[in-house]
């Protein structure tokens, strides 16, 4: 019985150790995420002032901006780090210019990972 009991203990301490690393590595994500629309937000708010400053409403392309808040915006949302969470972001976005940044983003994203 001894033995028994040893080994439920043994399952138990590795099931627990297990469920604490997924509810951490799902905590990690989110941050992740969270931080990915954070610089979603940052971008748009840019390409917003940049915009506003104009006196003129166009479809801005990030990626081919002369605006230094525009540019340090895309820079920050495409670092290699985000590759995951711009994707999860890309495939919530409705189709349209918005899902077409996403696109843009992941691509630049991928790029600067690999170094093109």
């Amino acid at each position: 019985m001894d033995q028994m009991e040893e080994i439920g203990r043994r399952i138990f301490r590795n099931l627990r150790r297990r469920l604490v690393e997924e509810a951490m590595k799902e905590q990690g994500n989110t941050e992740m995420f969270d931080r990915v629309l954070a610089l979603w937000i940052d971008l748009q708010r840019a390409i917003y002032l940049r915009e506003r400053q104009d006196g003129k409403q166009e479809n801005c392309e990030p990626w081919n901006s002369s605006d230094k808040g525009v540019r340090d915006a895309w820079n920050a949302l495409t670092h290699p780090d985000n590759a995951l969470a711009l994707e999860s972001l890309f495939y919530q976005l409705p189709e349209g210019p918005q899902m077409e940044t996403a696109r843009k983003a992941l691509q630049a994203c991928n790029e600067r990972r690999d170094g093109k």
